[in-house]
């Protein structure tokens, strides 16, 4: 038998292993920017999180669970709620000196109609870059899911994708973020009904899942200040199984330089099939699609422009691997107070289903 000191000397050893390799495969880029080498396969489970979280109950359960909870690694922790009288989703942070946020792309039924909105929830102390810090948010921020102050009695069919960051203070007093923190997806649906009866007629469920990728090469994350001497308005990263994402997102945007993504696949059998959505309204008017196909001239998928205030959710395909996308996106570029409000907030992640 192994002894308990050889068995924590190799477990050791392993871990340093798999440092070192990770750092083998990070290739520098231009500008500060890094990637890992795309892999040609899967992510591995060690490198992504994962997280199934549920509420459904009945009513006629002796003691429903109204309220479960998923961890957001790094940045805190998001609640599911369905109660009788109050249905929402629910972001904590601790650090309220950052800027935290939850970006959705918000699909339900309206009046007989499928409507879509991209909404952020936002936890900040410092609202720009000359805020003295007194006002902001609490530790708290969320998005309701019903759609009358009361709750209505039925609700089914609606769904959201959404995307959570956090990124340094829009002011320059407030926290600073040194290196990207992961970001999370999510997937989510929620339907319940009989809110208007006795107890015993009452059922909810809210269905989402979460996924984090861990490792720094994956972590797509762009943020600058305009009161910065030298910022920084590009980032490549991985994107396993398919290539690299690359943002841009320049000071002063140009036809020739403008505010836009791309994915560069590792093989020209490759494709990026995107879902555009800004504003709210009908999904026919406020969400348009988009297929773009392999340029053999740039090795590109894309570009596609980056919104000004919207949420992207792309589908990169290389070969037989297809990775889902989830792009937040925030930037403004003359502001009537001056360049030091100037600013862009850029965050990605991906997953697959």
């Amino acid at each position: 038998m192994t002894s308990p000191r050889r068995r924590l000397v190799a477990a050791v050893l392993t871990a340093v292993l798999t440092v070192l390799a990770v750092l083998a495969v990070m290739t520098a880029l231009p500008g500060g920017a890094s990637y890992a080498a795309p892999a040609t396969a899967a992510a591995r489970a060690s490198d992504t999180q994962v997280q199934h979280v549920r509420v459904s109950w009945k009513g006629t359960q002796r003691s429903p669970d109204y309220v479960q909870t998923a961890t957001i690694p790094g940045i805190g922790t998001l609640d599911l709620i369905c109660k009788p009288h109050d249905t929402r989703i629910r972001l904590y942070t601790d650090r309220r000196d950052r800027e935290t946020q939850l970006w959705m792309q918000k699909y339900e039924i309206k009046k007989g109609k499928r409507v879509v909105a991209v909404k952020t929830a936002r936890i900040y102390r410092y609202a720009h870059a000359d805020d003295d810090g007194r006002g902001g948010t609490g530790y708290y921020a969320h998005e309701g899911l019903n759609q009358s102050p009361s709750v209505e009695n039925r609700s089914t069919g609606g769904f959201m994708y959404g995307v959570v960051s956090q990124q340094s203070s829009r002011a320059a007093a407030g926290g600073q973020v040194t290196a990207p923190l992961p970001v999370t997806t999510f997937e989510l649906d929620w339907s319940w009904n009989g809110f208007d009866h006795p107890q015993k007629y009452r059922s909810c469920s809210i269905d989402a899942t979460f996924t984090t990728a861990l490792p720094a090469y994956q972590r797509s994350v762009l943020t600058w200040r305009g009161w910065q001497a030298e910022p920084r308005t590009t980032r490549t990263t991985s994107v396993p199984g398919v290539g690299r994402l690359t943002v841009s997102c320049p000071t002063d945007p140009t036809p020739q330089d403008p505010a836009q993504v791309w994915v560069e696949p590792t093989t020209t059998d490759a494709g990026l099939y995107v879902e555009d959505v800004r504003g709210e309204g009908a999904v026919t008017t406020q969400r348009t699609t988009t297929s773009l196909g392999y340029d053999a001239t740039t090795g590109r998928l894309g570009p596609y422009p980056l919104p000004t205030n919207g949420s992207l959710r792309m589908l990169a395909t290389n070969g037989a691997v297809k990775r889902w996308i989830l792009l937040s996106a925030y930037r403004v570029t003359n502001d009537r107070h001056g360049p030091d409000r100037n600013l862009c907030e850029v965050a990605a992640g991906t997953y697959t289903r």
